[in-house]
């Protein structure tokens, strides 16, 4: 008798064929037809129709009487209420946020935006040099690399409204405080996957900061790793940090419901180093 080795993993093909339904369904804005789920699933009707009798006795569907059409019942709202009731965000981030701060001996946070500024949801401080970050403190977006990343997803609109409100306040001498110089700098942001901040908030404090996405593709959050610019050379970045970060993010964002798609991928890093 043949048995398999604990590392393999056996896939149940019930299961992923199971759900490919349940997420074509949630993605029409109408019941949907049994050939034409069918086609989409690219499944025979047979299987298909076996799959919608199973979600149908568990209360997860309906079939309009009509049409004879099939859609989801809110009942799959449940299940994203216990998730939201008992793996919060921090419940996910917070032994990610502790192996980097002990792995990096550096400050490691969580930020969420939060009325158009930075609020910082969970903090582990560097002992060796501390800063101003504490749980529940807010920041400004523009002068933050957790901000500019958060920021990032604005739309032009919402960037100028973001200006006009809040307006770019000068913290120190290398804060971005024109506007077509903060649209450069999302651009940038946009493109290499990550932010920096560079003595913009804090003299003496430096920053890396990448998205948290969550199922939509939306940046749900912002983890930053941050010290004194003697711990955040270019080079330690580049060999060290930003690695470490950017695994941790993408665990995150997958635990989020965030897939990639295959052209997704950061694989360089341009760090700038000193003011801009």
């Amino acid at each position: 008798m043949n048995v398999s080795k604990p590392t393999e993993r056996q896939t149940n093909q019930s299961s992923i064929k199971l759900l490919q339904i349940m997420e074509c369904l949630a993605e029409q804005r109408t019941p949907m037809r049994v050939q034409d789920l069918a086609k989409k699933v690219n499944m025979t009707q047979a299987t298909v129709l076996r799959y919608l009798y199973a979600l149908q006795d568990a209360k997860y569907i309906y079939q309009d009487t009509e049409t004879s059409r099939y859609a989801l019942t809110w009942r799959v709202c449940r299940l994203s209420e216990n998730l939201n009731s008992f793996l919060s965000l921090r419940n996910i981030t917070t032994p990610f946020i502790n192996s980097l701060a002990n792995t990096l001996s550096l400050g490691v946070c969580l930020v969420v935006n939060q009325n158009d500024e930075c609020m910082y949801l969970d903090c582990i401080d560097n002992p060796n040099s501390p800063t101003l970050q504490r749980i529940g403190k807010k920041a400004p977006l523009h002068a933050t690399g957790s901000g500019k990343v958060l920021l990032s997803q604005y739309t032009d609109l919402q960037l100028k409204e973001y200006m006009e409100n809040k307006g770019l306040t000068k913290y120190t001498e290398h804060t971005i405080i024109e506007p077509d110089i903060l649209r450069e700098e999302l651009t940038k942001v946009r493109q290499q996957g990550f932010g920096m901040d560079e003595q913009e908030c804090e003299l003496g404090l430096r920053c890396i900061s990448m998205p948290l996405r969550d199922y939509s593709g939306n940046i749900a959050a912002a983890m930053s790793v941050f010290g004194r610019l003697d711990d955040m050379c270019d080079q330690r970045i580049h060999a060290e940090i930003y690695p470490a970060l950017k695994e941790a993010a993408a665990t995150i964002s997958s635990r989020l419901g965030f897939a990639p798609d295959d052209g997704e991928s950061q694989d360089q890093i341009k760090t700038t180093g000193g003011a801009k």
